[in-house]
C-alpha cells in the first residue's frame, strides 16, 4: 500500500500540480482532477488506520470539500500528496477522538434519566406505568452498547428522522437502521414481552 511519504513519479507530480494551481484559480475541474488521483491511495491509507470504509470515505469527501472551501487561503504547499494524506490522516484521528468521547458521554448517560426524562416530554413510547415494569426497561437499556443507546434515544425517545440521527452520530443512513435494529433485537433478548409492547403501539 502506497504511504504518503514512498516514491512519486515525476508526472504525478506535475499533475497533482497542475491540479493545485487550478484548484486555487477557483477551477472546478482541478478537484475533480486531484480526487481521481488520489481517492483509490487515501482510501487505502485511511482503512490503515481504521478499518471502517464509512468513516474513511466521509473524512475522504470532508477533505475535499474543505480543500476547495480554503482553496484562497494562500496555503504555500510544496508536495500536494503528502499535504492531503497528513490532513486526511488528522481528520480521521480527530474522528476518532470525538468518537471515543461520544462514547464515554453514553457510557455516563444514566438509562433511567434517558428513559424518564423523554418519556414524559415526548409521549413517543408508552408502557404500563408501573415502576416494575420502567425499572426493567431501564435495566434493559442501560445493558445496550453505547452506540445503539444513542440510536434508540435519537430514534424512538426524541423521534428524529434517521437522515438528522446519521448526522448526529457521524455514520450513514443505512448505518442508522443497521445500528437501530441491532438494538431493537438485542433489549427483544433483555426483556422481550416489555420490548414487544413498546414497539408496537
Amino acid at each position: 500500500m502506497s504511504q504518503p511519504h514512498s516514491h512519486i513519479d515525476d508526472s504525478t507530480i506535475a499533475e497533482s500540480k497542475d491540479c493545485w494551481r487550478r484548484i486555487q484559480q477557483d477551477d472546478k475541474s482541478g478537484l475533480e482532477g486531484l480526487y481521481a488521483l488520489f481517492a483509490g491511495e487515501m482510501m487505502a491509507f485511511g482503512l490503515s488506520i481504521v478499518p471502517d470504509r464509512n468513516l474513511v470515505k466521509d473524512c475522504i469527501q470532508e477533505l475535499f470539500i474543505e480543500v476547495w472551501r480554503y482553496r484562497r487561503n494562500g496555503a504555500v504547499v510544496k508536495n500536494v500528496k503528502v499535504y492531503v494524506f497528513k490532513a486526511l490522516s488528522n481528520k480521521i484521528k480527530k474522528e476518532l477522538a470525538r468518537e471515543k468521547k461520544r462514547h464515554a458521554n453514553d457510557q455516563e448517560l444514566g438509562a433511567n434519566s434517558l428513559y424518564y426524562q423523554n418519556e414524559a416530554e415526548s409521549g413517543i413510547i408508552h408502557i404500563h406505568p408501573e415502576e416494575a415494569n420502567n425499572r426493567r426497561l431501564s435495566e434493559a437499556l442501560s445493558k445496550l452498547p453505547p452506540r445503539q443507546m444513542e440510536v434508540i434515544r435519537y430514534v424512538f425517545f426524541e423521534n428524529l428522522p434517521n437522515e438528522q440521527v446519521a448526522k448526529l452520530m457521524g455514520i450513514n443512513v443505512q448505518s442508522v437502521y443497521t445500528l437501530s435494529w441491532k438494538a431493537i433485537c438485542n433489549l427483544k433478548k433483555l426483556y422481550f414481552l416489555l420490548i414487544l409492547l413498546c414497539f408496537s403501539l
